[in-house]
């Protein structure tokens, strides 16, 4: 079980905690310019759909690098905070379970496929969307297949994000929350982690000789071989 005293963050967790701070620290230390960030680097669903019919000077060239880059956008401190917050507790937990590389991979598929599917489902608007929530998602999906207790805590945010989806009621929850993206994200954590488990019980069976774990297990992880509970 993962214990929050012990908590530390691995590489690739570190990286996306500083540069999530750092970017909005630097477009918030430009004032009302820095909203122009948003706009220039932000996801627009028309723009990559019909590039041709938009002109945004600065934007990313191609435009589709704004699925990577908008990932770092954050819109004020509490939307910031939150995604930070998850990074640092999920981030750490699924990196030390199933090693640096594999979370590098996990998050850029996850943020990308989530922002595609985004605009797949919304590809007449206009309105930029920025945030590392499809990433997150990703992590969450991971989780999810790490144990009964992610299953349970997967399912339930999970839920939630359906719910998002189907009621895009404004008396109910936030519209302008990019509910696709968070499932496209969730679904490749969930790939990805399986993808991981099948690994390493292939890598086990081939003999003892050649099993090694692919990171510094989290205690009671299926994924480090020592079964148990992802908590």
């Amino acid at each position: 079980m993962f214990h929050v005293k012990h908590w530390r963050p691995g590489r690739v967790t570190g990286v996306l905690l500083a540069a999530n701070a750092t970017v909005f620290l630097l477009q918030t230390a430009q004032g009302p310019a820095g909203q122009e960030w948003i706009v220039r680097y932000g996801l627009i669903p028309a723009v990559l759909v019909q590039g041709e019919r938009f002109s945004i000077p600065g934007a990313p060239t191609p435009y589709a690098l704004t699925l990577l880059s908008s990932s770092f956008l954050h819109g004020n401190l509490g939307h910031l905070a939150v995604n930070l917050a998850f990074i640092a507790v999920l981030g750490s937990m699924v990196e030390r379970a199933v090693g640096a590389w594999r979370v590098a991979v996990l998050w850029t598929v996850a943020v990308v496929l989530g922002g595609a599917f985004h605009v797949l489902m919304n590809s007449g608007s206009i309105i930029p969307t920025v945030g590392a929530s499809a990433g997150v998602a990703g992590l969450v999906g991971v989780v999810t297949v790490g144990g009964w207790g992610g299953l349970i805590a997967g399912g339930l945010w999970l839920s939630v994000q359906i719910f998002g989806v189907v009621a895009r009621a404004p008396q109910l929850l936030d519209p302008d929350v990019a509910w696709q993206a968070h499932l496209a994200g969730y679904a490749v954590g969930v790939l990805g982690g399986l993808l991981v488990r099948w690994e390493i019980r292939r890598r086990r069976s081939e003999g003892p000789g050649e099993a090694e774990p692919p990171a510094r297990g989290v205690a009671g992880s299926p994924y480090n071989g020592r079964g148990g509970r992802h908590g």
